[in-house]
């Protein structure tokens, strides 16, 4: 049985999941629930637990490189928005 999650979650951190996991092919719904099996399995020791699952590891480092700050992302973005 599935039942609906409501998540309050960044507006761009949303937007920029949704692309990654539409260009890796994959449901969104399914890396979360991935990420939450992992997170709540009691069989892991806490340090194993706070791993993240591979897939949403790179999702991360691609929605989020590490070398550009949040100023310089949201410039990026208002930029590319507006034709700037």
């Amino acid at each position: 049985m599935k039942t609906k999650l409501t998540l309050n979650v960044d507006d761009k951190m949303v937007v920029s999941a949704i692309k990654a996991s539409a260009k890796r092919k994959v449901i969104l719904s399914s890396v979360v629930e991935d990420y939450l099996d992992k997170f709540s399995d009691k069989s892991l020791s806490p340090k194993d637990k706070i791993e993240e699952p591979p897939l949403l590891e790179r999702i991360r480092k691609d929605t989020h490189p590490p070398d550009i700050t949040d100023e310089e992302m949201d410039t990026k973005y208002f930029r590319k928005k507006h034709g700037l």
